[in-house]
């Protein structure tokens, strides 16, 4: 459940100091009546399919101050779901594929355009998929600005505003969520709601963005954008953590299936080009055979170990590339890999792991 804290205390710790970035969905390239690349669509619920599109509508500027609403508007390409069905019983959804963001600043502009019965429109955010997010509303009819968490297709957790609040439809409203950690905050044209509190839930720290509208609700996105800290997966984050702690090492990757059906991929290395590299026959064979490949170059030795999981499954591979000592054996490269295999294999349950 959300939880209100009175006091914002956490601190989230980059293992490497990443700059900020800045992702704008910009709709304007994208043809009138086609829905954007990068972008699918869903309905929660039962009932008539949405209609999501590129339309032309006058909107804000993306510089305009978060609480202008209908002033200065100009025509603009917006995101629009434009069917009104009496016969959904349902939310239509529409989710940016491109990404899942950990740490953000995600912020659009909505219109609630009509609806006979419901007039509920806003964004989707740390989605795991179309049955599982958080979402910032607007209830035009009721006045009212909600947060809702929704669990295996259910929602599980609601916050409403206590007072009825001015929500016109056919008005343009800033909405923007920021989320640290398990703490987000949320804003209505540039206010933040619920006291000046932040929410808090640990359930799901990162996922996809995106909009969503109820029932026979028609509305309209405008200037969506996402200012984020990139997100390092666990593999490369051990990569960091070996490379400070064995000197003598030179080079290591992490090999691990993003998919169970798939082949093993570079999860993480030293030599960032290296990255989602499919992993050769030897190190397939590695996983499979569970014995250790072991090859010469010149002053280095190079060993690529299995990896197993908390039951003790084979489950990914690590290759690693030291200097080798004179007289130094092919067990005793073996041996001194070892404490690298176990810093993995105690940071894992499975090989998912290793992408979160």
């Amino acid at each position: 459940m959300f939880r209100l804290i009175s006091i914002f205390l956490a601190v989230t710790i980059w293992p490497i100091e990443l700059k900020s970035e800045e992702l704008r969905l910009d709709f304007e390239k994208t043809e009138l009546g086609k829905l954007p690349e990068g972008f699918s669509t869903f309905l929660l619920g039962k009932g008539d399919s949405a209609n999501w599109q590129i339309t032309e509508n006058p909107a804000p500027s993306s510089i305009a101050k978060a609480n202008s609403g209908n002033k200065n508007l100009a025509p603009s390409r917006t995101l629009s779901q434009i069917s009104s069905s009496h016969l959904r019983n349902g939310s239509p959804i529409c989710l940016f594929e491109g990404n899942e963001f950990g740490d953000f600043t995600y912020s659009v502009r909505v219109r609630i355009d009509g609806g006979a019965f419901r007039q509920i429109a806003g964004i989707v955010f740390r989605a795991k998929n179309e049955k599982n997010f958080y979402a910032l509303l607007i209830n035009s009819i009721d006045g009212k600005i909600l947060m809702i968490k929704v669990v295996d297709g259910k929602q599980v957790t609601s916050w409403s505003s206590l007072s009825e609040l001015n929500l016109p439809k056919n008005h343009w409203h800033a909405l923007r969520v920021v989320c640290k950690s398990d703490q987000f905050s949320c804003y209505h044209n540039g206010v933040m709601i619920n006291n000046a509190s932040p929410f808090s839930d640990s359930e799901q720290l990162k996922g996809k963005i995106g909009f969503i509208t109820f029932r026979d609700t028609t509305a309209s996105f405008a200037h969506p954008k996402i200012t984020y800290k990139p997100r390092i997966i666990l593999a490369q984050r051990l990569i960091g953590t070996i490379k400070t702690k064995w000197e003598r090492i030179e080079d290591v990757q992490i090999y691990a299936r993003p998919n169970p059906n798939e082949a093993l991929k570079v999860a993480g290395s030293m030599d960032p080009s290296k990255l989602n590299l499919t992993a050769s026959d030897v190190v397939e064979d590695v996983v499979k055979t569970t014995q250790f490949g072991y090859a010469k170059e010149d002053k280095s030795v190079i060993v690529t170990a299995p990896v197993r999981d908390r039951n003790g499954e084979p489950v990914a591979a690590v290759k690693v590339k030291m200097r080798r000592f004179r007289g130094q054996t092919q067990k005793a490269s073996i041996v001194r890999i070892m404490p690298v295999v176990k810093l993995i294999e105690s940071r894992i349950r499975d090989s998912k792991d290793l992408f979160n």
